[in-house]
């Protein structure tokens, strides 16, 4: 009666075991899928339904050097144009650059 008892016992424990371990390697697979994503941020974009897409210059508005779109006097001024494109390029850009750029607008009148 009691190696009944005892081999239920074991056999509740392995069976325990084994669901333990499956579910341990579900995770670690979901682990694995989690931190693909989150190491590729297009992935993640996309996971999140974000679209990439680009905004075209306006025709009808003042010259703004934060869209690189400064005219000849500004450029003669020797007012730097190397004024970042992409957003990954201004999110690329440190606090001292971003401030040089807040002060060239300052200059060419853009901002008041």
């Amino acid at each position: 009666m009691t190696e009944d008892k005892s081999e239920l016992l074991v056999n509740a424990l392995i069976t325990k075991m084994e669901a333990m371990d499956s579910n341990i390697e579900i995770l670690k697979q979901e682990n694995e899928r989690l931190k693909s994503i989150i190491n590729n941020p297009q992935k993640l974009f996309k996971k999140m339904g974000m679209v990439k897409s680009t905004t075209p210059f306006v025709e009808d508005v003042q010259d703004d050097p934060f869209r690189n779109d400064i005219n000849n006097d500004s450029i003669l001024k020797g007012i730097n144009s190397a004024i970042p494109q992409t957003n990954e390029e201004f999110h690329n850009m440190d606090w001292e650059e971003i401030h040089e750029l807040a002060n060239q607008a300052k200059k060419t009148d853009v901002i008041q």
